[in-house]
């Protein structure tokens, strides 16, 4: 499957909750409010949209949230997915708290690999960005998905003023552990607006002063857009990345094409297929060449992070 600019897609990202047990100061401070639960699309109508999306060419599929270890049989609608003809990936992004606690059940349905949030290595910190004191059991939790065999990223948002000094320790962590460290810039949507982030540019720069032998690191790492680099002999790489029912072409801008409607219209299981490719297609002939997040006044998306499950 190809958009309009020739680019190949076969890659989609999957929220299948707004809640989160973490309330990070970027992302859903408290007095969020949430989709009901009636809303929400059901594990059956979930694998029939990825069955739809496998039908036009995806074949990676990619769990988030909110917390999506928060949903009642995440785990088994992780095998549902991977057993779907077709999809030969499935990966999740957690924040690594409860990971413990559903470890071997997604191992046991296929999982793939996980993404888990890592913003700070200091207690205080970790407190401070999330609103939860729970640092040492998410670091444990990174430790426990290694052992197990899953191929584990971390994910870290720099922000002037709160964990900017700390990109050395974090990065430091690729010596030590077979994990990739991955810098997301912070994006300019809902309350990211009120930070300052710290640019990949000025990062990659320091990361050539203090590592003058760091490599560029040609290897598929994943499907997302990271740029990745190697410390010399570490065991892990550094990713850069510049920065409910519904189909999201593009982060930065507000279009979206509604699968709900048909997944709950009245109509035959294969006219359902059929509406679904064509939510694709449609959703595919809107995407844009780029994101415009660096020009004032272009960004049209006004949710929340965690209500888009970015």
């Amino acid at each position: 499957m190809k958009d309009k600019y020739g680019r190949t897609i076969n890659y989609i990202r999957i929220s299948i909750t707004d809640r989160c047990n973490l309330r990070c100061r970027y992302c859903m401070p408290q007095g969020a409010s949430f989709v009901p639960q009636e809303d929400l699309l059901t594990d059956q109508e979930i694998q029939q949209v990825c069955r739809a999306a496998a039908r036009m060419g995806i074949s990676m599929v990619k769990i988030t949230g909110g917390e999506p270890l928060l949903r009642e049989g995440c785990a088994e609608l992780v095998g549902m997915l991977k057993r779907l003809p077709g999809i030969r990936q499935v990966t999740m992004t957690t924040n690594g708290i409860l990971l413990h606690q559903y470890l071997l059940q997604l191992l046991a349905n296929g999982l793939d690999a996980v993404n888990i949030s890592l913003d700070t290595l200091s207690e205080n910190t970790y407190a401070q960005m999330t609103g939860k004191p729970q640092l040492s059991r998410v670091l444990a939790n990174i430790r426990l998905a290694g052992q197990a065999g899953l191929s584990v990223k971390l994910n870290c948002v720099l922000l002037k003023g709160v964990n900017d000094k700390e990109w050395h320790e974090l990065a430091a962590l690729t010596q030590k552990m077979p994990v990739d460290v991955r810098f997301i810039e912070m994006m300019p949507i809902g309350y990211g607006r009120e930070y300052t982030p710290v640019s990949n540019e000025m990062l990659l720069k320091e990361l050539y002063r203090i590592y003058p032998d760091l490599e560029t690191d040609r290897r598929i790492h994943g499907n997302g857009p990271a740029v990745y680099y190697r410390i010399k002999d570490a065991q892990g790489s550094i990713g850069l990345i510049s920065a409910i029912g519904r189909l999201k072409p593009c982060l930065c801008f507000a279009d979206s094409v509604d699968l709900g409607a048909v997944l709950r219209g009245n109509m035959p299981e294969e006219k359902k297929q059929e509406a679904l490719c064509q939510a694709f297609c449609q959703a595919l002939a809107d995407k844009p060449r780029m994101h415009r997040f660096e020009v004032p006044g272009a960004v049209t998306e006004q949710a929340q992070m965690v209500q888009i499950g970015g």
